[in-house]
């Protein structure tokens, strides 16, 4: 009798995983159920496009009918609400769905540190729905100062937080705020652009060249860049420094941490930092072997050194191919696969057509580079197992 798959969430993860089995397995012994909000997935670290408008929603969205042959994975459109995983059940907005195996890939939610004012007044990237609100947001700002220069800080766009995503983002707003100027017939000189950073460099845990190249490309562009100094308290208009400097802001976005799906942190897994669960060398949570957790629901470290893994599309894609093959090897008695993240490059867009990384041991310095670049080192291990017509979707575009 098939044992019955279910995998929740179509990130990068879950639709890795879902490819896994749908390939690999045998006839009749997998069910496979894929359980999204959304029927469609999204390219997450492609949001920072989205939303100053280079990309629209065709571009950072596939229908998941065009992923998956319908026979093979059952898609259903619905919301976890709860894992039992005493019960093997999910608990979901239209029912309930029991399980042998469960793959979780529910992604993350924004950290706010108990900063005061931060969730109310900051905007987070984390769909294309948040994206088009950045979008709309900035847009109006700049209609609002056309009509009432004096308002003081309108056009200073804050993002807080210099890690991968907020580096970005602060990229491509540098090359978008001065083409929206020009279209409202407004001097540069009114815009400003500012990222926050609490520690002591942008892009912690990055190589040091890398981290320089994009020091250089941001100031280049007149990003004024602030580290060593943390977020006290946000208001509607103001970003108040652990410095006793304050911003006056017509928009701050935070992207300066996450952590797990409230839903994992809720079901009774053993948890690590920030509610991501713990498991063992196999991905299963160390409490219940038949509940594997990917990308930014689990506590990784490397085998040997145990280096964590930090929240990546690739920690994400690597960890759902590897749970799907162990959940086979379970089914057939064979000896389970220990996760070795490999480090496949990485590459930091920095605007529509600058981007600085490293792909292998080789540095690419600050230069003009195709976006393929960035997309090829995601999805080698993401498509690499099915899922054809989404790559040429994306790629041949």
């Amino acid at each position: 009798m098939a044992k019955r798959v279910v995998i929740l969430g179509a990130g990068y993860g879950g639709v890795k995983s879902a490819l896994t089995l749908a390939e690999e397995s045998e006839k009749d012994e997998t069910e496979i159920v894929l359980i999204n909000k959304h029927n469609y997935h999204q390219f997450i670290t492609e949001l920072h496009e989205s939303a100053t408008g280079y990309l629209n929603n065709n571009d950072v969205r596939v229908p998941l009918d065009e992923v998956f042959d319908s026979e093979i994975v059952k898609l259903v459109k619905d919301v976890a609400l709860r894992i039992l995983p005493k019960d093997n059940r999910v608990v979901l907005e239209k029912g309930t769905l029991d399980y042998d195996y469960l793959v979780v890939g529910l992604g993350s939610e924004p950290e706010y540190f108990n900063i005061t004012g931060l969730e109310q007044y900051s905007f987070t990237l984390r769909s294309l729905n948040s994206a088009k609100m950045i979008k709309t947001h900035i847009e109006n700002n700049f209609a609002r100062f056309k009509a009432n220069p004096r308002q003081q800080g309108l056009l200073t766009v804050v993002v807080g937080g210099a890690g991968f995503t907020g580096i970005e983002l602060a990229g491509e707003l540098a090359d978008w705020l001065p083409v929206l100027a020009g279209q409202y017939d407004l001097p540069e000189n009114v815009v400003s652009l500012i990222c926050i950073e609490a520690s002591s460099s942008i892009l912690k845990g990055f190589d040091r060249h890398l981290i320089n190249n994009a020091y250089r490309v941001l100031r280049e562009k007149g990003v004024r860049i602030i580290t060593d100094t943390s977020i006290e308290a946000i208001t509607e208009n103001e970003v108040k420094l652990s410095g006793e400097e304050i911003i006056k802001t017509g928009t701050f976005i935070w992207t300066g941490g996450i952590r797990a799906n409230k839903v994992v942190t809720q079901a009774g897994f053993t948890a690590a930092v920030r509610g991501r669960a713990s498991v063992n060398k196999y991905l299963q949570a160390v409490d219940f072997p038949n509940v594997y957790l990917i990308g930014d629901n689990a506590f990784i470290t490397k085998p040997v050194t145990g280096e964590v893994m930090g929240p990546t599309a690739q920690v994400a894609i690597q960890s759902g191919y590897v749970a799907a093959l162990n959940i086979l090897a379970e089914i057939r008695g064979q000896d389970l696969k220990v996760f070795y993240p490999e480090e496949l490059g990485r590459v930091i867009s920095l605007g529509r057509k600058v981007a600085v990384g490293k792909i292998g041991k080789k540095f690419k310095p600050a230069g003009r580079v195709g976006g393929w670049l960035k997309q090829a080192i995601q999805w080698k291990y993401l498509y690499s197992i099915g899922g054809l017509r989404l790559v040429a979707k994306k790629l041949l575009k």
